[in-house]
């Protein structure tokens, strides 16, 4: 597999706008379709065997991970702070089971926030391209995402019916979060991942 800088206006580049869907549809993510593009030897930026994760691939995954991270747990963060106006806005107090729901939402964050602070910290600020590295981040990518969807989900429970309408920013977030389960890594890969680096590193153990 090749990794090289083309610039889209070179003959044989196109983007097919194929991006319809249930959330995130502000990114725009279409495809990019390479037809006989040639590509200058100085523009190689590396090569890895086909369905490896390594080279330059490895290194756009370990930095993209904080930074996909963070942003599912900002949707979240924007969904508890719309429950939280709404509920405090109505009148009288609210059941004790909301309060309990506005509770967990508020813990859900902070601890997912301090899982995705502790990897980069452990990681340093020029991570080194190996997998140790990539177990860190993604794990802590996938707690953000996972708990981001819990307390979107706790924020419309706990909104109630309000947040089913369109005008409502809930109605994105819910959309919106939901993407973070789609990128690589996704949740389950990760536990593949990280399942297997444990079971290597206890495997040298004398």
């Amino acid at each position: 597999m090749l990794h090289a800088g083309v610039p889209l206006s070179s003959p044989g580049v196109s983007l097919v706008e194929t991006w319809d869907t249930l959330g995130m549809r502000g990114t725009a993510s279409h495809d990019l379709v390479f037809e006989d593009v040639f590509v200058p030897a100085d523009k190689i930026l590396g090569r890895r065997p086909y369905g490896r994760l390594a080279g330059p691939l490895l290194v756009a995954a370990i930095h993209f991970a904080p930074v996909a991270g963070a942003v599912y747990l900002g949707i979240a963060q924007g969904a508890y702070d719309e429950a939280l106006r709404v509920i405090a806005a109505r009148a009288g107090d609210p059941a004790p089971a909301v309060v309990r729901q506005l509770g967990e939402m508020a813990a859900r964050l902070r601890v997912a926030r301090w899982a995705l602070l502790a990897a980069v910290e452990e990681v340093g600020d020029d991570p080194p391209a190996d997998e140790p590295a990539l177990v860190t981040l993604m794990t802590a990518k996938r707690h953000a995402v996972c708990e981001a969807k819990a307390v979107v989900d706790l924020a419309l429970d706990a909104v109630g019916g309000a947040a089913f309408f369109r005008t409502s920013p809930l109605e994105r977030a819910y959309r919106d979060v939901r993407g973070g389960s789609f990128h690589p890594l996704t949740p389950e890969a990760t536990l593949a991942l990280a399942g297997a680096a444990v079971l290597a590193e206890a495997r040298r153990v004398p």
